[in-house]
C-alpha cells in the first residue's frame, strides 16, 4: 500500500507539473499541506519532492520552499581528479563513522524513527524498481540513522557533511549496484528495529566497503574528467 501510494502519488505530481496545473517558477505546496492533503505522511511527501528535484522538475531552496523550474533532468555530472581524491577520503571518514552510528541507532532509536527508516527502505525500492534516480533517498536514509542516535554532535558533524555527501551520491549508479544499496539498506533497518546493534553495525561497514569500491570504478569510468 505503502509503495503504490508513493508511485500513485509522484505520477499525479508529474502530470500536475507537464500539464502545466503547476507553473513554471510557482512554488509548491508545503509538504505539511501536501501530506494532509492526500492523507499520507510528511516523510512520504518530502522524499516525492526529493524525487521530483532528481528528475529536474523542482528546485528545493532551504527556508522558501520548492518551486518548479525549467531544466534538463539528464545532465551527467563529471569529477576532476582532486574532487576524485577527495571522495575517497570521504568514504573512508564514513567507513569509521557511520557503522557506529547504525550501533547507537539500534540501541537509541525511537519507534518512529525505525518506521521513518522503513518507509525510506520501501521508498527506495520502489524507485530503484522503476529505474528512477535513488541518490536523494539514499543520502536521506543515511542522515535519518545517524538522526535516530540522538547524539547532538553526530547530527551536527553528519549535518556539515551533507553537500560533500550529496555530491558523492549523485552520480549515476548501475542497476546491480543500487540493487546491493537496497539490499544493504534493509538488512540494515531490519536489524536497527530489531535492536541488534552489533548485525547493524556489520551491515552498515559492509555497505560502505562496498560504496568504497564504486567510487573507485569511477576512476577509469565516463564520469572522471580527463585533467
Amino acid at each position: 500500500m505503502l509503495k503504490l501510494q508513493y508511485q500513485d502519488l509522484l505520477h499525479e505530481f508529474i502530470n500536475k507539473i507537464e500539464n502545466e496545473d503547476w507553473k513554471l517558477s510557482e512554488q509548491l505546496p508545503t509538504i505539511t499541506k501536501s501530506a494532509e492533503k492526500y492523507k499520507v505522511s510528511t516523510s512520504m511527501i518530502r522524499e516525492i519532492y526529493k524525487s521530483l528535484e532528481v528528475k529536474g522538475y523542482i528546485s528545493i531552496e532551504q527556508g522558501r520552499g520548492c518551486f518548479l523550474k525549467d531544466s534538463d533532468p539528464d545532465k551527467n555530472l563529471k569529477v576532476d581528479k582532486k574532487s576524485f581524491f577527495k571522495l575517497l577520503k570521504l568514504t573512508e571518514l564514513r567507513i569509521m563513522i557511520e557503522p557506529s552510528f547504525a550501533a547507537e541507532a539500534a540501541k537509541n532509536a525511537f519507534n518512529e524513527d525505525i518506521e521513518k527508516i522503513n518507509d525510506s527502505v520501501l521508498i527506495m525500492k520502489e524507485i530503484a524498481k522503476n529505474n528512477d534516480p535513488t541518490h536523494e533517498v539514499d543520502l536521506s536514509f543515511h542522515k535519518l540513522i545517524v538522526e535516530a542516535t540522538h547524539n547532538e554532535y553526530a547530527i551536527s558533524m553528519y549535518e556539515n557533511l551533507q553537500s560533500e555527501l550529496k555530491f558523492m551520491h549523485s552520480f549515476a549508479k548501475k542497476k546491480e549496484m543500487v540493487d546491493k544499496a537496497v539490499h544493504y539498506h534493509q538488512m540494515i533497518a531490519s536489524s536497527i528495529a530489531n535492536r541488534n546493534y552489533a548485525d547493524a553495525k556489520m551491515y552498515m561497514e559492509s555497505h560502505l566497503k562496498v560504496k568504497n569500491t564504486e567510487i573507485l570504478m569511477y576512476e577509469s569510468s565516463k564520469y572522471m574528467s580527463k585533467k
